[in-house]
């Protein structure tokens, strides 16, 4: 029963990062095209990086913790671990090297998981209250 149930869990966390990864490299993409087309000023690419990358992470987050009614802190947490760490390293290559400067949307992604998760336990629960109390 409890193999059932890792394995289950499992199955959420990675759905919710590969959607938080899926959600993260359209709008990056999306964005990139809207900059590269209007001409603005490269500088604001990290605006829109980080815009992009909490919301993968509370999307990722919501997704992967949907079906359950706990922990949405750890599990939304996890779940966007491995976007983050893909956005690290796809940061590094693409500015020749490793800097604090990187961490900025990898941590926000980060807690954009976890707010995900936290108001994916919150929602059911109030959907599960409304129901008790009709």
């Amino acid at each position: 029963m409890q193999k059932n149930k890792d394995i289950s869990l499992a199955k959420e966390l990675l759905k919710g990062s590969l959607i938080c990864t899926a959600v993260f490299t359209v709008t990056a993409l999306l964005f990139s095209f809207i900059i590269l087309k209007t001409n603005m000023d490269r500088n604001n690419y990290f605006a829109f990086l980080v815009f992009t990358a909490v919301i993968s992470g509370i999307i990722g987050g919501f997704s992967a913790v949907r079906k359950k009614r706990e922990n949405g802190l750890a599990h939304g947490l996890l779940s966007s671990a491995l976007p983050s760490i893909l956005l690290l390293a796809v940061m590094s290559i693409a500015f020749n090297g490793f800097s604090s400067f990187e961490l900025i949307p990898a941590g926000l992604c980060l807690c954009g998981g976890a707010v995900g998760g936290i108001a994916a336990v919150n929602i059911k629960k109030q959907k599960k209250i409304k129901r008790k109390t009709k």
